[in-house]
């Protein structure tokens, strides 16, 4: 749980960065359309439930690493996009669903044989 809202005050400071480090452009607008993206996916995937949602990440963290050198972003922009795509990347494998807790097959099928009642 911990982990994934990690994932989601990154997403929130990709959102932040442009105002706070003072570049524009192609490097803003990738900010502040994969910050709300990463932000959202660690939001909901912090739920026990939920968890496994979180390797979706893996795609805008890895698009974090490459893209500003595609998009041939300003020093400050590729810092912290390249800091922000580690720390999802980072991040993204920490949790595990509990399926116990939330059901499953065997609550469907109901108890095993020899289970006690």
């Amino acid at each position: 749980m911990w982990s994934q809202l990690g994932v989601t005050a990154v997403g929130i400071w990709l959102m932040a960065a442009p105002a706070v480090l003072g570049y524009g452009g192609a490097a803003a607008a990738n900010d502040q359309i994969v910050g709300p993206t990463v932000a959202a996916i660690g939001f909901v995937a912090a739920s026990a439930i939920t968890r496994g949602l979180r390797w979706l990440n893996l795609v805008p963290a890895v698009w974090l690493l490459v893209g500003p050198w595609l998009l041939v972003a300003p020093v400050p922009a590729k810092a912290s996009s390249i800091t922000a795509g580690l720390l999802v990347l980072a991040l993204a494998r920490y949790g595990r669903p509990d399926p116990g807790r939330f059901g499953g097959w065997r609550t469907l099928a109901g108890p095993g044989p020899g289970a006690p009642d």
